[in-house]
């Protein structure tokens, strides 16, 4: 752990230095194009925030329109999961992200469609699999174009992109993850019990050296990227998960960064900044309308 008073430092620099911008940078993920590879929860996060300019559109009448209801969306492993209404009637849509293969956005200045990079078009099937278009602002069906009554044209457009790579990145956690292999509190439990602790794994290693230049670039959404995906190539990186949830506790996404630092304190229990990391958690959780931790 000799590293983390540096990165704290670094960290602490870099929000006081951002720290009007904080507001702003929680509220899109937009500010930049997606990256090659995203995080598990960098994925959900971007699907969660996109998915308010998508539509499900019945692809045999083509005048059935369905606009995505972000507070549906549900994660498994394998899938990705969620409602859509169009004048009451609700459709459950289930994408299995495991066998998807890999998808990009294509748009114009009307809207964005998923294409899959090997050819042909993304589609989703609801439950009676019926199959839908899916599409980011225009809509053949009703007329109404969602990009173009948005505050931010331009971010809407951006979103397809970042739906797209939030596919893909739930697709390889999916492949990498295989009947939930690999479960954390088995490997942490583990870890704790070594008299010798390894060294960080490579690819983890690489990754802290990415969000570091993100961190000194004044990138912290690229930089919680990278520690995410840091934590997922070595889950037993404690200070991935406590850089992490630092990251993801000033970009404003709680949740996250309870659970991140829930994981620190995990591998380090008797660590010397327990007490405050669990405070941390608290607040976090409080501002992410979840009850706090028990048993403290």
């Amino acid at each position: 752990m000799k590293n983390i008073p540096r990165i704290f430092i670094l960290l602490a620099g870099l929000f006081l230095a951002l720290m009007p911008a904080n507001q702003a940078a929680a509220q899109s993920l937009y500010s930049s194009s997606p990256t090659d590879a995203l995080s598990l929860w960098q994925a959900r996060r971007a699907v969660i925030a996109a998915s308010k300019y998508a539509e499900a559109i019945h692809n045999a009448m083509n005048v059935h329109t369905y606009p995505v209801n972000p507070s549906s969306i549900a994660f498994t492993l394998d899938s990705l999961e969620f409602d859509a209404t169009n004048k009451g009637e609700t459709k459950h849509f289930q994408v299995d992200v495991k066998g998807l293969e890999k998808v990009s956005a294509k748009c114009d200045a009307q809207g964005c469609i998923l294409i899959f990079v090997a050819g042909g078009r993304f589609h989703v099937h609801d439950k009676e699999a019926v199959v839908y278009n899916f599409l980011f602002g225009y809509s053949p069906a009703s007329g109404v174009n969602l990009c173009q009554q948005a505050e931010n044209n331009g971010d809407c457009l951006h979103a397809a992109g970042w739906f797209a790579a939030a596919l893909n990145g739930l697709h390889a956690y999916a492949i990498s993850h295989p009947n939930g292999s690999g479960d954390f509190h088995a490997q942490a439990a583990a870890w704790r019990a070594l008299a010798t602790r390894p060294a960080l794994a490579e690819g983890a290693r690489i990754l802290r050296l990415a969000a570091e230049d993100a961190i000194k670039r004044q990138k912290p959404d690229e930089a919680l990227n990278d520690f995410e995906l840091g934590v997922q190539a070595d889950p037993t990186w404690a200070q991935g998960w406590f850089n992490a949830a630092l990251l993801a506790g000033e970009l404003g996404f709680y949740a996250d960064a309870a659970d991140h630092m829930q994981n620190y304190l995990e591998l380090l229990p008797d660590a010397a900044d327990a007490k405050s990391a669990r405070d941390q958690i608290d607040l976090w959780k409080y501002k992410a309308g979840q009850p706090p931790a028990v048993g403290k």
